[in-house]
C-alpha cells in the first residue's frame, strides 16, 4: 500500500467453497470487481505411488486440482464483467516424458490438473474475452 496498491489480506481455504465464496465477495465489495485470478496455492509431495498417503494424495488433489477449479469458478461471473480478465495458474507444460511421472505420479497429477483448467477454460471462455494461461517458473 505505501507503493499505491491497495491489499486485502484474507485467510482463505481452497478447499473450503464457502471460504471462497466469502473471500471472492470481499474482494469484489472491496474493489467493485475482479479483473486477474492468479491460483498459487499447492500442496507438495514428491513421493512415490507406495510411499505417498492417501490423505497427502487427496490434499494435493483438493488443493491443487479442485481448488483451482472452485477459485477460477467462483471469480468467473466477475471475471467476465471486467474490460481485461485474465486466470494465471501457477502450473506446468503438459510434458507426458515417463520422468515426470516415474518419482511421484500423484503430485504430477495434481499439478497438471491445474494445467488442464488452463486449457480447458481458455477454450471455455475465449469468446467471452477471458484468458487463461499458465506460469512454470524454472526451479
Amino acid at each position: 500500500e505505501a507503493a499505491g496498491g491497495q491489499a486485502l489480506p484474507q485467510i482463505v481455504d481452497v478447499r473450503d467453497e464457502e471460504s471462497v465464496n466469502t473471500a471472492v465477495e470481499n474482494a469484489v465489495k472491496q474493489f467493485g470487481g475482479i479483473d486477474i485470478l492468479i491460483n498459487n496455492a499447492s500442496a507438495i509431495s514428491l513421493t512415490g505411488t507406495l510411499e505417498t498417503p492417501m490423505k497427502r494424495y487427496d490434499l494435493m488433489h483438493h488443493i491443487n486440482t479442485r481448488g483451482t477449479y472452485l477459485v477460477s469458478k467462483l471469480c468467473l461471473p466477475y471475471l467476465l464483467k471486467s474490460d481485461h480478465p485474465h486466470i494465471l495458474n501457477i502450473s506446468p507444460p503438459l510434458n507426458m516424458r515417463p520422468r515426470w511421472f516415474r518419482d511421484h505420479v500423484g503430485y504430477t497429477m495434481a499439478k497438471y490438473g491445474m494445467s488442464m483448467c488452463v486449457l480447458g477454460m481458455s477454450e471455455e471462455f475465449r469468446d467471452q474475452g477471458v484468458a487463461a494461461n499458465a506460469l512454470w517458473p524454472q526451479t
